[in-house]
């Protein structure tokens, strides 16, 4: 994968769905009603397989806590669940790059990605795609 820009801003274009998105975000808020239980086969999580996860992340994290990160205004709630997926329509798996974040004090933090946590206690608000997605290509 590239370099995430460090002027990356999370649009939110009309978009039906974001199946044909090749990068896209999703803001989850969490729902004390929903409390089911989802199994399945746990995914291996990007940070293991992708060269520059922890620089995009860390770049990713500083922008997000910047005024402007996003295209309109979103009034964040304690709990909410940041998303970013990179690479979706990749053929390989292995490709696909997927950032957590959580609002926590007024502020974005660095979260592990738990696909049944969202599943079983959020509900999806929005969602989008990228504008100024990277900075370099290697």
């Amino acid at each position: 994968m590239c370099i995430v820009s460090d002027k990356i801003k999370l649009c939110s274009c009309k978009t039906d769905n974001t199946e044909k998105l090749n990068h896209y975000w999703i803001l989850h808020r969490y729902d004390k009603t929903i409390n089911t239980i989802t199994l399945g086969t746990p995914i291996l999580p990007s940070e293991f397989s992708e060269k520059h996860f922890n620089l995009n992340k860390e770049r990713l994290l500083k922008r997000l806590n910047e005024a402007d990160a996003f295209d309109i205004p979103i009034k964040f709630k304690a709990k909410d669940k940041l998303i970013l997926i990179f690479n979706n329509l990749s053929a390989d798996d292995l490709n696909r790059v997927i950032y957590c974040f959580r609002f926590k004090n007024r502020k974005w933090i660095v979260e592990s990605f738990d696909a049944f946590e969202l599943m079983d206690h959020y509900q999806e608000l929005v969602f989008g795609k990228f504008k100024d997605t990277y900075s370099k290509i290697f």
